[in-house]
C-alpha cells in the first residue's frame, strides 16, 4: 500500500512537471509567432511606403513648370533692358527638363550664361553641375520646383576663376517667379509693325501673287491649306503674310500643340530659322518658305549660326524639336 502510494504521488509530479514544461513551450511558440508576424508586418510596411515613393515619383508631372522664369516676375524685355536673371526651360516626358541660365547687368551690361541644363526632376529637385558660366565659374545649381509654383536655384560649390576680376557670375540663391508675358495687344501691335506695316495693299497683293508659284511647287502645301482654313479658320491673306506661331515673340507650352498635326509643328520648328533667313536644302521646305512673302532668304545651311535666336526662340525650339515627329 505504501509502495503504491508513493507511485501515485511520483505519477502525479510527473504529469504536473510535463504539463509545467509544455506549457513553457507553448509561450515560447507564441512568442516567436509574434516576433515573425511583427517583422512581417514591418517589412510589408516599408514595402507599402517603399511603393508609394516610387509611384509618387513616377505620378509627379512637372511640365506646367516650362517657359521663363525671372526674379521678380520681370519680362525678358525687362531682363535685357535693365538687367537680372532669367531661367527659361521645358520639360518633357514629366520631369525631363531642358534649359539654360541667363543673368544680365544693368550697368555695364555684362553677361553671364549657363546653357544645355539638363537632367530629371526628382520630388521636386534637380541638381546639375556646370564648368562655365561664361566668366569661367563652375559648381552646381541646386534647383527646387515649389508646390506654389515657385523655383529657387540654389550655386553650391562655387569657384569663381581666378582671371575672372569683376567677381561677375553666378552664385547665391536665386527666387524666380513665372515672367511677365507681353499683353495680347502688344502681341499684336508688334506683328502689325513687324509683317504688314512696310507694305502697300498693292504691294502686298503683288507679293502674294508673285509667289503663288512656290506654294503651287510645295507638295504639302494644300495640307497646310485645309489645316488653316477648316481648323484655324484662317481665310484671309495673313496665311502667307504671318508666320504659323510668334515664336519670337512669346513663349509657348506643350499643351499649345496638343492637337496640332506633326507637319504643322514642324513647321513652325522650321519657322524659327526661316525667321532670319535659313536657306532650306530640301525641296518642299524651301517651296513652302518662299510662298511667304515675310520670308527673306539670305544664309546658307553652312554660314548659319544658333546664336541669333532670341531667349523665346531657344525656349520654343526645344519645345518643337521635341515634338517634331513629322517624316
Amino acid at each position: 500500500m505504501k509502495n503504491k502510494t508513493i507511485l501515485i504521488i511520483t505519477c502525479i509530479l510527473t504529469l504536473s512537471g510535463c504539463g509545467k514544461i509544455n506549457t513553457s513551450h507553448s509561450e515560447n511558440i507564441k512568442t516567436v509567432q509574434t516576433n515573425e508576424s511583427a517583422t512581417d508586418t514591418k517589412a510589408e510596411t516599408v514595402n507599402q511606403a517603399s511603393t508609394a515613393a516610387v509611384l509618387q515619383t513616377e505620378s509627379e508631372n512637372y511640365e506646367g513648370y516650362s517657359g521663363l522664369w525671372t526674379e521678380s516676375s520681370f519680362s525678358h524685355e525687362d531682363i535685357i533692358s535693365y538687367g537680372g536673371l532669367e531661367f527659361s526651360f521645358q520639360v518633357t516626358d514629366k520631369a525631363s527638363l531642358d534649359g539654360c541660365l541667363f543673368m544680365q547687368q544693368g550697368t555695364t551690361q555684362r553677361i553671364a550664361e549657363i546653357d544645355n541644363i539638363t537632367g530629371k526632376i526628382t520630388n521636386g529637385e534637380l541638381n546639375y553641375k556646370y564648368d562655365d558660366d561664361g566668366w569661367g565659374g563652375s559648381g552646381i545649381l541646386h534647383i527646387t520646383f515649389s508646390d506654389d509654383k515657385a523655383i529657387q536655384i540654389e550655386v553650391q560649390d562655387y569657384k569663381m576663376k581666378d582671371t575672372n576680376l569683376s567677381g561677375y557670375g553666378f552664385s547665391g540663391v536665386y527666387q524666380l517667379e513665372r515672367a511677365k508675358q507681353n499683353k495680347e495687344e502688344d502681341l499684336f501691335d508688334v506683328m502689325y509693325e513687324k509683317y504688314y506695316s512696310h507694305w502697300t495693299d498693292s504691294e502686298m497683293q503683288n507679293a502674294i501673287a508673285e509667289r503663288k508659284t512656290y506654294r503651287d511647287q510645295c507638295s504639302f502645301y494644300p495640307e497646310v491649306s485645309d489645316y488653316l482654313e477648316n481648323v484655324r479658320e484662317v481665310r484671309d491673306i495673313s496665311s502667307v503674310v504671318e508666320p504659323l506661331y510668334f515664336t519670337d515673340l512669346k513663349i509657348y507650352q506643350k499643351q499649345d500643340f496638343d492637337q496640332v498635326p506633326p507637319l504643322i509643328i514642324h513647321l513652325a520648328k522650321n519657322e524659327i530659322y526661316a525667321r532670319h533667313g535659313y536657306i532650306f536644302k530640301n525641296q518642299d521646305l524651301n517651296n513652302y518658305f518662299k510662298g511667304q512673302i515675310w520670308y527673306e532668304p539670305s544664309i546658307t545651311p553652312e554660314n548659319f549660326k544658333d546664336s541669333v535666336f532670341n531667349k523665346n526662340e531657344q525656349v520654343n525650339l526645344k519645345l518643337l524639336s521635341s515634338l517634331d515627329t513629322y517624316k
